[in-house]
């Protein structure tokens, strides 16, 4: 049936059963034996070689003691067989040679703990049964060296091959798998009855972790936040003088700047002054509105007087005694008198009027003093902020922007003043996140720039909307073609800052938060969680 047989043998307890069971077959079968031994060439055995190290050249020498061993093991099996050393990757070098010499079987060993691997697969992840034409037999059953003395002498006997039984291999060579040393080790045995204990058990501890456990929800998009503003004044000078430096701590009404105040001093100077000129004003005014009421007075009698002499002429006109002329000339100084009282009584209301319709009030209680009172504690105001002083307790940054001689624009930032008593942590967890995230419930907090200092704390507040709600464009799903996008919630963590020993804490730095929710998730989280598994794809 098989009339050459290629044997691939590499000194290995796989590689002498294959010879053993390639023997076997080619005794049976008449057929000329082939031995072959690979040296696998690879680019790190060159390297080496070139450095000095054991190479290829090694392996060469080590590999032709392997081919000479197994050239005597077939001779003492009564072969004669022709034998080859390749140097390259292993089935290409099988499948090349078996080509040439025009193989119909090549019998080649296998064991998934050694480096007959090799045969399969060499380097670049090339097969075997992809470069030889002709059949392959995997030999994986070792025998004894009885059975295989007792195979041997039944083909002799047979008359398929006229030589003598071989004699049996020394201990240090023997070929064969003893019997029952295919049989599983004790050592073997109890590693593996351990590893079939610790398979359920880990299942069960991690069953029970996520049964009992999800009580913390850990957020990593989170930031410290502090009280932070800039240091400015309503007021428009010139900065007179500086009195912090770069990242000095002060206390709160502590002064940080001052402006030139002589422009504001001499604007509250005119103020007041201002102030004693109403008072002057109304005082004056009050005097006017009383003069006015005596020449009223006066003028009332006048017109009585005036009154009482027409009716007179009236009558001695009648009995002839006056003339036309009087009469006449009595009637116009009654008309006179009234006008002049009806004028009188014009200008008191003038003057009443600038005085609120109260001219016997006191002068502080008039509108145009009040009036005058505001500008000059506006001047005061005015005056006081041109010294700048600290809002509350911090630190200040940006100092050395701001020099004596600048001109100080109203409300220009000079310098920036950040909180040091007063910091929190700003999250924008998931929406998915906090489903069970409370006000009031413990956290852990994480900056990152502190590793392993943890600070505690508790969740102050949750923003009744989403980030994106105070956005400038909210997005609209009302169209069909929208997407769903998870939605980020602002979550505000009060921090515990109290402490001793704790580091400081910086606006901006990047932290993680951790929130005891008390919610594990229980038996019905783990049945949902066993449920999405197997409906994943």
């Amino acid at each position: 049936m098989y009339k050459r047989i290629l044997l691939a043998y590499d000194g290995t307890l796989a590689g002498r059963v294959a010879l053993r069971e390639g023997a076997l077959l080619a005794k049976q079968c008449h057929a000329q034996v082939f031995l072959l031994s690979v040296v696998a060439e690879s680019p790190g055995a060159r390297l080496a070689e070139g450095a000095g190290g054991v190479g290829v050249s090694h392996l060469d020498h080590s590999y032709r003691d392997i081919l000479d061993d197994g050239i005597a093991r077939l001779q003492r099996l009564g072969f004669d067989p022709q034998a080859h050393l390749a140097v390259g990757e292993p089935a290409r070098e099988i499948g090349a040679y078996a080509e040439r010499i025009a193989a119909d079987l090549v019998v080649v060993g296998h064991s998934r703990q050694n480096a007959l691997t090799r045969w399969w697969s060499g380097p670049s992840g090339a097969h075997l049964i992809d470069f030889i034409r002709c059949s392959m037999l995997i030999s994986r059953n070792p025998i004894s060296d009885e059975e295989f003395a007792a195979a041997f002498a039944r083909l002799n006997t047979a008359g398929t091959a006229s030589a003598a039984p071989p004699p049996p291999l020394p201990p240090d060579q023997t070929t064969a798998v003893p019997e029952g040393a295919s049989r599983m080790s004790p050592r073997r045995r109890r590693v593996r009855l351990l590893l079939l204990l610790v398979l359920p058990l880990a299942l069960l501890v991690a069953a029970l972790w996520y049964v009992l456990g999800g009580s913390w929800v850990s957020i990593d998009d989170a930031t410290v936040e502090a009280d932070k503003v800039g240091v400015s004044t309503d007021v428009a000078g010139i900065v007179r003088a500086v009195r912090v430096h770069e990242n000095q701590h002060v206390a709160a009404g502590q002064v940080l700047l001052e402006l030139d105040d002589r422009p504001f001093r001499y604007a509250l100077e005119r103020a007041e002054a201002q102030v004693a000129t109403v008072r002057d004003q109304l005082g004056a005014l009050k005097a006017s509105y009383r003069d006015m009421q005596a020449q009223i007075e006066e003028a009332t009698q006048d017109q009585e007087y005036f009154r009482t002499e027409y009716r007179r002429q009236e009558d001695l006109l009648k009995v002839q005694v006056a003339s036309q002329t009087a009469r006449d000339a009595a009637r116009r100084n009654l008309e006179n008198a009234g006008q002049h009282l009806v004028s009188l009584k014009q200008q008191l209301a003038a003057i009443a009027a600038n005085l609120d319709e109260r001219p016997d009030a006191a002068v502080e209680s008039y509108p145009h003093y009040h009036d005058a009172l505001a500008q000059r504690d506006e001047a005061a105001r005015e005056l006081e902020h041109t010294v700048v002083r600290a809002a509350f307790a911090g630190l200040v940054t940006d100092v050395p922007e701001t020099t004596p001689g600048r001109y100080l624009g109203a409300a220009v930032t000079a310098f920036y003043l950040v909180a040091t008593d007063h910091v929190w942590v700003q999250a924008n967890p998931k929406e998915t996140e906090i489903t069970y995230v409370r006000p009031n419930q413990p956290t852990r907090v994480h900056v990152d720039i502190y590793p392993g200092i943890e600070w505690r704390g508790s969740v102050e507040s949750i923003s009744p909307a989403v980030a994106q709600e105070f956005s400038l464009l909210p997005a609209q799903n009302t169209s069909g073609n929208w997407v769903k996008v998870v939605q980020r919630v602002p979550l505000r963590i009060r921090l515990e800052t109290s402490a001793q020993g704790l580091p400081p804490l910086a606006a901006g730095l990047s932290a993680e938060i951790e929130v005891d929710t008390g919610h594990a998730r229980g038996l019905p989280g783990f049945l949902r969680f066993g449920h999405a598994r197997q409906g994943a794809p």
